[in-house]
């Protein structure tokens, strides 16, 4: 891979990572009290970094296939919610 090439990788994978974290804030909830406690849970699950890679494959083959980019843009965070998903009850002690 060329120096040009992995610059331009890079900045796509940035670009779609940052789509995705402006979504997934926007979408995920928030609230206060006991539903505040869930919510602040699934945003720490959710928002707590990432390479999203599974993000970034999913609006890449959104863009192949001339996909609307906000829809886009909504399926790579519901693909990185079930990640993070997988990841959480993963760790659950009564999983191991």
């Amino acid at each position: 891979m060329t120096p040009e090439q992995q610059t331009f990788f890079r900045a796509r994978l940035h670009s779609a990572r940052g789509r995705v974290e402006e979504t997934l804030n926007r979408l995920l909830p928030t609230a206060t009290g006991a539903q505040g406690v869930l919510a602040d849970a699934m945003r720490h699950g959710t928002l707590n970094g990432g390479k999203r890679m599974r993000a970034f494959l999913t609006i890449e083959a959104a863009n192949l296939f001339g996909a609307d980019p906000t829809q886009a843009d909504r399926v790579a965070a519901s693909v990185e919610c079930l990640h993070a998903y997988s990841l959480i009850h993963d760790d659950l002690p009564c999983m191991d």
